[in-house]
Formats: structure tokens, C-alpha cells, sequence
């Protein structure tokens, strides 16, 4: 049996800390504790009290103590410390990314959940239109239910992330795709970067294929008014692929947010929830949500390879 102290049982193990961790996304955390036999915590009597009073008073001063405290007790390697030590005064609230992240990094994911919440909240709260790089603590939350299996948690909360944009890049792909092909060219690279997406695509006559982006625009911010969408027409930098499948495989993604990283930790939740059914005698349902996982990320060989396992 795991003993805990009583101030570590105080911060850490009340589970109404986890009730409201998100208003947007309701997603139940219920299984997230209590912490298990085999779970690797460090129960410091200095280090909880450090971590207690940031959380009741955030200043440049409590960020210092819980950045010495974590130092001592081997969480953070000190010329680490030191950086974040020189940088100390431009933390905010995203401080509480770093408690998350020092924690996930010592495989200590229920502590770094607990961080996660306190961030999440605030952006929630007080940022709910923000789309700063902070946001990628969702990522790391999904992240943490993933490494503690608990699959179901982990593909409600990283759909609930992704929210409608996998569908509007289907969407997007398809029909930009389509008049690319009627141009005699193809999508050529795919570019996020916050509410805003860049498609540039190759055509015979790029001022030509060009006259149809109004066209294209509207109705791609009709079906997705949350983003923004730029199109560039080029000239064509190699023959246009014979099928479908190579121009998918031909296409450059680039994400400057954290959609890669919701879309790894929902793969990965899924093959493991998919093995754990297959394992109980349930493949039919295995499969079912395999193929939706395929389907968000279709060249996802870890998934194609289990559902080829199930034929």
C-alpha cells in the first residue's frame, strides 16, 4: 500500500480538485485518482509546502522556492534550474505548465495532472478566446491520461480538443483538392497556425486556377466560420500524382499548434483501447474504433497495422 503524508494527501489526492478541471470540455476524471501502489511520488514535507504556497499566492518568489525545492529533490536538474531561475519574472500563470511538465518528465503523471488543472482553468476562465502557445497544456493533459491507461478519458478528451477541425480539413481538402485536379495540379502543403490554415496548391495556370478561391473561400468559412483560410495557387514542382492515395502522401502538413500532438495522443489511446477490447472478445468493436482513428489520420501506420491483425 502506498502511505502518503497527510499535507500530500491535502494538495494532491482531493479528487474535487479534478471535478470542475474543465467547463468547456467535461470530460469525467474520476479514474485519475487515487494514486496506485506502484505510482512514483515524492512526498516532501519542504517541497509540499513550497508548491502550497505558490498555489495560494503566485509571485516571482514562490515560482523560486518551488524551482529550488524541485533542484534538491532531483526533479529538475540544477543548470536547468538555473535557466529558469534567470527567466523567473516572465512567468505567469503558464508557470503551472512547468510544475505539469517536471512531473510528466519524472513519470509522474497524476502530480502533473494536478499542474495541468490549475493552468487549464485559467485559460478557461480568464483566456477563453486564447490561442497562445499555452494552449498546448490540453495536449500534455491528454498526454498524462494516455501514459496512466486510461484510454476512454484519453480519446473523450483529445476529441473534445479537436473539436471540428479534422472534419473542416476533410472538407477543405476535398473541395480545394478537386479544383486542383481541374487545374492540372494538387495540393502541395497544408499549413495551421492558430484560427488560420494555408493551402497552397499547384495548377497549369496558377492565375487562371486563382479566379476560383473566392468561390472556395466561401464555402469553406460556411461550413468552418472558426477559421481562417488562405490559398495559394503555384506553378506545378513535379507531375501530379496518378491516385488519390499519392497526392495524401505527397502533401506537406505543418502545425504550428498542438493538433499533432492531440491527433498522437488519440492514436495512441485508441490502439490501446482497441487492444484491451480485442482482448475481453469484443474485435468487431476494436475495429469500429480503429477505422474512426484511421479516418482523422490516414497514414497512421500503428493503426492500419492492427486492424490488418483483425482481418
Amino acid at each position: 500500500m502506498l502511505r502518503l503524508s497527510s499535507d500530500f494527501e491535502r494538495l494532491y489526492c482531493d479528487p474535487s480538485v479534478f471535478v470542475p478541471f474543465s467547463r468547456l470540455l467535461p470530460i469525467s476524471f474520476e479514474r485519475v485518482l487515487p494514486f496506485q501502489p506502484d505510482d512514483t511520488v515524492v512526498d516532501d514535507f519542504d517541497l509540499l509546502v513550497a508548491e502550497e504556497a505558490h498555489l495560494a499566492g503566485r509571485n516571482d518568489d514562490t515560482r523560486r522556492n518551488v524551482v529550488e525545492a524541485y533542484a534538491r529533490c532531483g526533479l529538475l536538474p540544477e543548470e536547468d534550474a538555473a535557466h529558469v531561475n534567470s527567466a523567473i519574472d516572465y512567468f505567469d500563470a503558464d508557470f503551472f505548465d512547468l510544475m505539469g511538465l517536471v512531473y510528466a518528465n519524472a513519470g509522474m503523471f497524476r502530480c502533473a495532472l494536478r499542474w495541468y488543472r490549475e493552468l487549464i482553468v485559467e485559460l478557461e476562465t480568464q483566456h477563453p478566446d486564447s490561442c497562445s502557445d499555452r494552449e498546448s497544456v490540453y495536449a500534455s493533459a491528454g498526454y498524462c491520461l494516455c501514459s496512466l491507461g486510461l484510454f476512454p478519458e484519453t480519446i473523450a478528451w483529445s476529441k473534445a480538443c479537436l473539436g471540428p477541425r479534422p472534419a473542416a480539413d476533410a472538407v477543405g481538402r476535398a473541395l480545394i483538392g478537386y479544383e486542383a485536379q481541374l487545374a492540372g495540379g494538387m495540393i502541395q502543403a497544408l499549413e495551421h497556425s492558430g484560427p488560420r490554415t494555408r493551402y497552397t496548391v499547384s495548377a497549369l495556370d496558377p492565375a487562371l486556377a486563382s479566379q476560383v478561391t473566392p468561390r472556395l473561400k466561401a464555402a469553406m468559412n460556411a461550413f468552418a466560420p472558426f477559421q481562417e483560410i488562405y490559398i495559394d495557387w503555384i506553378s506545378p514542382a513535379a507531375p501530379s500524382p496518378e491516385s488519390p492515395s499519392e497526392a495524401q502522401a505527397a502533401m506537406a502538413e505543418i502545425d504550428g499548434g498542438s493538433l499533432p500532438r492531440h491527433k498522437m495522443n488519440l492514436i495512441v489511446a485508441t490502439c490501446g483501447q482497441a487492444d484491451a477490447l480485442v482482448e475481453n472478445g469484443r474485435a468487431a468493436e476494436a475495429r469500429r474504433w480503429l477505422f474512426e482513428a484511421a479516418m482523422l489520420e490516414p497514414e497512421a501506420g500503428i493503426v492500419w497495422d492492427r486492424i490488418k491483425a483483425l482481418d
